[in-house]
């Protein structure tokens, strides 16, 4: 039987109730949350722990991302497997020495040939000679197939050991993974399972069989947490941006290289085994957040014949050709405060468009005037997006295959003019009318000018 919610508190109760089962044969019981990656798993586990403590329950969570062997274990450990059916002696040694080597290099340079060298030359006594060639060639390739989101990339046996160890009232040190250096830092926290009767595990592994086999005697309530394809996108992209030393271009090539994968043949699955499930779509005070706030006073054209006039005693600045696609996620109905706009621009008057920039908007600030004031989260830059797509069609193809659909899809012309020393931008959408937008600095004697035209019905 399976329990599926849309809201946070009716997840928290369920996982309460079902404790309390078992907790009234056992002394402890074992929370597993798993699901897709930026879903939500370290919230709903947080959320969950307060409201077990509110209860009278003692719980700790444990978070499977800490068991991360970090990037000088990750690819090693990847090289020994595919490229000598795990043979390869002194690893664990190979593997402390690389790490010392990449600890603090930037996370795009973690493998570079100059890296790859420097590790060649430390690991010398560690290698035959004859499998230096293959073992530092097979470095290069892992790198470039970098996955986090994979059981191997976790320590899942260790995870298990210590929740057995917790379960038997055993004390366990915590680990602790950086993301800033992917790696694993010292910890000299220690987690005492005497105090606990609620061992909480959150990852997007806690569903795996390699935990789930090894906890199979174990009390366990399963979990798992999704959301819809623009939810799980943007929070991972956004959060990897300020929690990470990765790129956008990094991170957003590899979300639709590896993650999408990942998530749709190993994580995905596990959702039928999930005593409850939570649908956890992006949240009004997520859409309210971003790198900066941009201001606009955009006024509706309701007399056209007052562009013409505009344009004909202005200078024209700039004309720019634009073609925006939106995506959306399946029966989402808050377009309007989830904005992600996929934009292409033209050189040639709208024959043709190349790939300019991907952008989310989230929530507008409520205003009774006409400024429009949202939080903006520019995901790829013009220099940036055609490193990650090459043409609409690429772009179109990772979205769609992640689940996305394709909303409304706008032509734009742009027209920035300066009419009698006030810069303006006119929008004008194939289809929908025109817009002008006031530019910085603001004339007010010439913009109550233009208010005036523009507000005349043709």
């Amino acid at each position: 039987m399976s329990f599926e919610y849309h809201h946070i508190d009716k997840f928290g109760f369920a996982n309460l109730d079902l404790i309390e089962e078992i907790q009234e044969t056992k002394p402890k019981a074992v929370v597993l949350i798993s699901g897709a990656s930026s879903s939500g798993k370290s919230y709903a586990a947080r959320y969950l722990r307060n409201l077990l403590g509110a209860s009278k329950h003692h719980s700790v969570i444990i978070s499977l991302d800490q068991y991360n062997f970090g990037l000088s274990g990750i690819i090693p450990n990847k090289v020994n497997q595919n490229y000598f059916h795990g043979k390869l002696k002194n690893i664990e040694e190979i593997e402390r020495v690389i790490k010392k080597i990449i600890y603090n290099v930037p996370f795009d340079k973690k493998y570079s040939p100059s890296i790859l060298k420097e590790i060649e030359s430390n690991t010398r006594e560690l290698l035959h000679a004859k499998d230096m060639p293959l073992f530092i060639k097979g470095l290069e390739n892992e790198w470039k197939k970098l996955n986090f989101d994979e059981p191997s990339v976790y320590n899942l046996k260790e995870a298990a050991l210590d929740v057995k160890k917790l379960l038997d009232g055993k004390k366990i040190q915590e680990k602790t993974y950086s993301k800033v250096v992917s790696e694993r830092v010292p910890s000299k926290q220690i987690i005492d399972g005497s105090k606990l009767d609620v061992i909480i595990v959150e990852g997007i592994y806690a569903l795996d069989p390699l935990l789930v086999n090894e906890l199979s005697d174990a009390p366990l309530v399963t979990n798992f947490i999704d959301g819809n394809p623009k939810s799980l996108f943007l929070r991972r992209i956004i959060r990897d941006a300020k929690l990470t030393s990765a790129d956008n271009v990094f991170t957003i090539s590899l979300y639709f290289k590896y993650i999408v994968n990942a998530y749709l043949s190993t994580i995905l699955p596990s959702r039928s085994q999930a005593d409850i499930v939570l649908n956890n779509d992006m949240t009004f005070s997520e859409l309210r957040a971003g790198d900066l706030y941009i201001t606009k006073e955009i006024i509706p054209v309701l007399n056209t014949k007052a562009i013409a006039y505009l344009k004909k005693f202005s200078k024209t600045e700039k004309v720019t050709y634009q073609k925006d696609i939106y995506f959306n996620a399946p029966n989402e109905n808050q377009e309007f405060n989830n904005i992600l706009r996929f934009r292409l621009v033209s050189n040639n008057q709208g024959k043709t468009y190349f790939p300019s920039s991907l952008v989310h908007k989230g929530a507008p600030k409520v205003r009774k005037d006409n400024r429009e004031i949202r939080p903006i989260n520019v995901l790829l830059r013009e220099n940036e997006i055609t490193k990650v797509w090459k043409s609409e069609k690429d772009c179109l193809n990772d979205f769609m295959y992640a689940g996305f659909l394709v909303g409304k899809i706008e032509y734009k012309v742009k027209t920035t003019i300066n009419y009698n020393g006030q810069s303006l931008t006119i929008r004008e959408i194939q289809g929908q009318g025109s817009y002008v937008e006031i530019n910085k600095p603001i004339i007010p004697s010439v913009i109550k000018e233009i208010k005036k035209r523009l507000s005349k019905e043709d």
